[in-house]
Protein backbone atom coordinates (compact mmCIF):
# COMPACT_ATOMS: atom_id res chain seq x y z
CA UNK A 1 0.00 0.00 0.00
CA UNK A 2 2.73 2.43 0.75
CA UNK A 3 4.20 2.18 -3.13
CA UNK A 4 0.63 2.66 -4.15
CA UNK A 5 0.53 5.95 -1.87
CA UNK A 6 3.75 7.19 -3.58
CA UNK A 7 2.47 6.88 -6.67
CA UNK A 8 -0.51 8.70 -5.99
CA UNK A 9 1.75 11.54 -4.19
CA UNK A 10 3.45 11.76 -7.51
CA UNK A 11 1.21 11.83 -10.09
CA UNK A 12 -1.16 15.21 -10.65
CA UNK A 13 1.73 17.14 -9.08
CA UNK A 14 -0.55 16.07 -5.72
CA UNK A 15 3.22 16.96 -3.62
CA UNK A 16 1.53 20.59 -3.57
CA UNK A 17 -0.19 19.94 -0.88
CA UNK A 18 3.07 19.65 1.33
CA UNK A 19 4.11 22.87 -0.08
CA UNK A 20 0.58 24.05 0.74
CA UNK A 21 0.87 23.43 4.40
CA UNK A 22 4.18 24.43 4.60
CA UNK A 23 3.64 27.89 3.04
CA UNK A 24 0.49 28.19 5.72
CA UNK A 25 3.17 27.34 8.26
CA UNK A 26 5.05 30.46 7.04
CA UNK A 27 8.12 27.94 6.67
CA UNK A 28 10.18 29.44 3.60
CA UNK A 29 12.25 27.13 1.14
CA UNK A 30 14.94 29.48 2.22
CA UNK A 31 15.34 28.11 5.82
CA UNK A 32 17.72 25.71 6.54
CA UNK A 33 14.88 22.58 7.44
CA UNK A 34 12.43 23.03 5.09
CA UNK A 35 14.04 19.51 2.74
CA UNK A 36 13.69 18.15 5.99
CA UNK A 37 10.08 19.67 6.40
CA UNK A 38 8.81 17.99 3.18
CA UNK A 39 10.04 14.64 3.36
CA UNK A 40 8.15 14.57 6.79
CA UNK A 41 5.71 15.74 5.25
CA UNK A 42 5.26 13.05 2.61
CA UNK A 43 5.48 10.87 5.02
CA UNK A 44 2.12 12.47 6.73
CA UNK A 45 0.82 11.93 3.59
CA UNK A 46 1.85 8.76 3.01
CA UNK A 47 0.36 7.46 6.23
CA UNK A 48 -3.12 9.60 6.00
CA UNK A 49 -3.36 7.70 2.34
CA UNK A 50 -3.03 4.69 3.70
CA UNK A 51 -5.58 5.83 6.66
CA UNK A 52 -8.23 7.28 4.32
CA UNK A 53 -8.10 4.02 2.09
CA UNK A 54 -8.56 1.82 5.31
CA UNK A 55 -11.72 3.75 6.60
CA UNK A 56 -13.05 4.22 3.01
CA UNK A 57 -13.75 2.13 0.46
CA UNK A 58 -13.88 4.67 -2.48
CA UNK A 59 -11.24 7.14 -3.31
CA UNK A 60 -12.62 10.49 -3.28
CA UNK A 61 -9.66 13.12 -4.14
CA UNK A 62 -11.11 16.23 -2.72
CA UNK A 63 -12.01 14.29 0.54
CA UNK A 64 -8.76 12.59 0.43
CA UNK A 65 -6.68 15.82 -0.22
CA UNK A 66 -8.55 17.94 2.40
CA UNK A 67 -7.89 14.62 4.98
CA UNK A 68 -4.10 14.63 3.92
CA UNK A 69 -3.84 18.55 4.77
CA UNK A 70 -5.14 18.01 7.70
CA UNK A 71 -2.71 15.44 8.82
CA UNK A 72 0.26 17.10 7.61
CA UNK A 73 -0.37 20.40 9.16
CA UNK A 74 -0.79 18.91 12.60
CA UNK A 75 2.11 16.43 12.04
CA UNK A 76 4.64 19.35 11.05
CA UNK A 77 2.93 21.31 13.77
CA UNK A 78 3.84 19.25 16.02
CA UNK A 79 7.54 18.55 15.20
CA UNK A 80 7.51 22.05 15.26
CA UNK A 81 6.74 22.53 18.48
CA UNK A 82 8.39 19.96 19.93
CA UNK A 83 12.12 21.40 18.26
CA UNK A 84 11.04 25.03 19.53
CA UNK A 85 10.08 23.47 23.44
CA UNK A 86 13.96 22.65 22.92
CA UNK A 87 15.17 25.42 22.10
CA UNK A 88 12.91 28.04 24.14
CA UNK A 89 14.13 30.62 26.45
CA UNK A 90 13.00 34.08 28.07
CA UNK A 91 14.82 36.55 26.00
CA UNK A 92 16.29 39.37 28.03
CA UNK A 93 15.16 43.16 27.22
CA UNK A 94 16.94 43.84 23.66
CA UNK A 95 18.77 47.10 24.48
CA UNK A 96 21.04 49.15 21.45
CA UNK A 97 24.71 50.71 22.06
CA UNK A 98 23.38 53.70 24.21
CA UNK A 99 21.53 51.02 26.75
CA UNK A 100 18.29 52.15 25.97
CA UNK A 101 15.71 49.76 25.33
CA UNK A 102 15.33 48.99 21.38
CA UNK A 103 11.81 48.51 19.54
CA UNK A 104 9.90 45.81 21.18
CA UNK A 105 8.18 44.85 17.41
CA UNK A 106 11.66 44.07 16.11
CA UNK A 107 11.60 41.53 19.24
CA UNK A 108 8.20 39.94 18.39
CA UNK A 109 8.22 40.25 14.42
CA UNK A 110 11.78 38.39 14.36
CA UNK A 111 11.43 34.92 12.71
CA UNK A 112 14.25 33.34 14.59
CA UNK A 113 14.07 34.41 18.16
CA UNK A 114 13.47 31.04 20.28
CA UNK A 115 10.54 32.56 22.28
CA UNK A 116 7.70 30.40 20.46
CA UNK A 117 6.66 27.24 22.98
CA UNK A 118 2.96 26.90 21.34
CA UNK A 119 3.07 28.47 17.39
CA UNK A 120 -0.91 28.81 17.72
CA UNK A 121 -0.59 31.37 20.63
CA UNK A 122 2.37 33.05 19.38
CA UNK A 123 0.43 33.38 16.04
CA UNK A 124 -2.33 35.09 17.94
CA UNK A 125 -0.02 37.35 19.88
CA UNK A 126 1.73 38.67 16.06
CA UNK A 127 -2.21 39.40 14.82
CA UNK A 128 -3.22 41.00 17.52
CA UNK A 129 0.41 43.22 17.71
CA UNK A 130 -0.75 44.29 13.95
CA UNK A 131 -3.89 45.87 15.18
CA UNK A 132 -2.46 47.79 18.24
CA UNK A 133 -1.66 51.14 18.34
CA UNK A 134 1.81 51.80 19.88
CA UNK A 135 1.19 52.69 22.75
CA UNK A 136 -1.19 49.39 23.33
CA UNK A 137 2.12 47.44 21.68
CA UNK A 138 4.38 48.84 24.21
CA UNK A 139 1.19 47.50 27.03
CA UNK A 140 1.23 44.18 25.04
CA UNK A 141 4.76 43.39 24.80
CA UNK A 142 6.08 44.88 28.37
CA UNK A 143 3.58 43.18 30.31
CA UNK A 144 3.92 39.49 27.77
CA UNK A 145 7.64 39.37 27.82
CA UNK A 146 8.85 40.90 30.51
CA UNK A 147 6.15 40.62 33.18
CA UNK A 148 5.82 43.87 34.23
CA UNK A 149 3.04 45.46 36.50
CA UNK A 150 0.51 48.35 35.63
CA UNK A 151 2.81 50.68 37.81
CA UNK A 152 6.02 49.64 36.37
CA UNK A 153 5.06 50.50 32.54
CA UNK A 154 3.72 54.01 33.85
CA UNK A 155 6.78 54.64 35.62
CA UNK A 156 8.60 53.71 32.67
CA UNK A 157 6.96 55.26 30.07
CA UNK A 158 5.95 58.64 32.72
CA UNK A 159 2.30 58.64 32.50
CA UNK A 160 -0.36 57.53 34.82
CA UNK A 161 -1.47 54.05 35.95
CA UNK A 162 -4.54 54.80 34.68
CA UNK A 163 -3.31 55.90 30.77
CA UNK A 164 -1.77 52.65 31.23
CA UNK A 165 -4.95 50.70 32.31
CA UNK A 166 -6.77 52.54 29.24
CA UNK A 167 -4.55 51.12 27.02
CA UNK A 168 -4.77 47.74 28.28
CA UNK A 169 -8.69 48.04 28.01
CA UNK A 170 -8.65 49.49 24.74
CA UNK A 171 -6.50 45.99 24.12
CA UNK A 172 -9.38 43.74 25.25
CA UNK A 173 -11.39 45.48 23.10
CA UNK A 174 -9.61 45.01 20.20
CA UNK A 175 -8.52 41.23 20.92
CA UNK A 176 -12.12 40.87 21.32
CA UNK A 177 -12.86 40.32 17.65
CA UNK A 178 -10.39 37.93 17.71
CA UNK A 179 -12.57 35.50 20.09
CA UNK A 180 -15.97 36.10 18.66
CA UNK A 181 -17.76 32.89 17.33
CA UNK A 182 -19.69 33.44 13.49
Amino acid sequence: MNDEAINYLIENNRIKVIYGVLKQLHVSPLTAYFEDLVAEGELLFIQAYIDYRRQNEGLDEKRLMGYAYRKIKWGLLDLLRKEWKQEARIAPPVTDNTGKETEFEQLIMDKDANLVEDYEFWELVREIVMVCSSNERKFLIKRLFYGYSVAEIAQQEGVSRQTVNYWKNRLKQKCQCFFELS
